[in-house]
């Protein structure tokens, strides 16, 4: 069975992506694919859940048996189902199922940057090949920066939960050019020189300190590329999987 756990800042597209994706697989490939979700706060899912978190723990029960507001009772959610981690993961592994994508909270932090996370993460790597998607988007009008945070969160996320993950930005449809894109690779592969060309004349006193992070990536930084897709249009999915499957074969290389 071959996991691909989908992380993502808040509104990127993961649940959108998760639903089109495994119908991409199935007809692409005539693949046993299936959904899970991991969130235990979603109200509801576009999608048919084979697994859904919300069959251990809802975040609106909590709100009311512990009166917790909605972040806590999502934390205290995710807490939960990391405690009932075997469950979980006996429940996802006896699927019979070539391919399992897995939809995260909304809110990235809760899952990707606590320790319920990794946790989860870790004991789905022992029943799974796990590779991770992490996902940030671009619209028109954004700014640059908001690319450049979202190209460092997905590297965080990657050494926080331990599995292999392709960055990937969505909303390619709505883009006039590819500048995103170079920007994500340019600071995840700790490329000071081409960082500089980026972002010396529109962040002032800044671009140095954005410099000085984009080079202590190189450190640490992995070949890679930038996979952009629609999530919505299914474009850029091809390239998606063959990312993901370089993972699979272990090869090491994404470039």
């Amino acid at each position: 069975m071959q996991g691909i756990l989908i992380t993502g800042i808040a509104g990127s597209g993961k649940t959108t992506l998760t639903k089109n994706y495994v119908e991409w697989l199935r007809n692409q490939f005539n693949a046993r694919a299936c959904a899970v979700n991991l969130d235990p706060g979603v109200m509801e899912l576009p999608y048919r859940a084979i697994f859904d978190a919300r069959e251990i723990v809802r975040v609106n029960d909590l709100m009311v048996s512990e009166g917790l507001g909605p972040n806590g009772a999502l934390i205290r959610a995710t807490e939960i189902l990391a405690e009932r981690v075997d469950e979980v993961v006996e429940r996802i592994s006896s699927l019979n199922y070539d391919y399992v994508v897995i939809d995260t909270p909304g809110q990235m932090e809760v899952f990707a940057l606590r320790w319920a996370g990794r946790v989860i993460s870790e004991e789905l790597r022992k029943v799974m090949s796990l590779a991770g998607v992490f996902l940030g988007d671009h619209e028109p009008g954004r700014e640059v920066i908001d690319s450049v945070t979202a190209a460092f969160l997905s590297k965080i996320v990657e050494l926080k939960l331990g599995i292999p993950t392709v960055p990937t930005v969505n909303k390619m449809d709505l883009w006039k050019d590819l500048k995103i894109k170079e920007t994500w690779e340019s600071f995840l592969r700790g490329d000071v020189e081409r960082s500089r060309l980026l972002i010396e004349r529109e962040f002032g006193v800044l671009s140095e300190l954005l410099i000085e992070l984009s080079e202590a990536l190189k450190s640490f930084s992995s070949p890679v590329r930038v996979i952009p897709i629609s999530a919505t249009r299914a474009i850029g999915f091809s390239e998606l999987f063959d990312a993901i499957n370089e993972i699979w074969c272990a090869c090491g290389d994404l470039t």
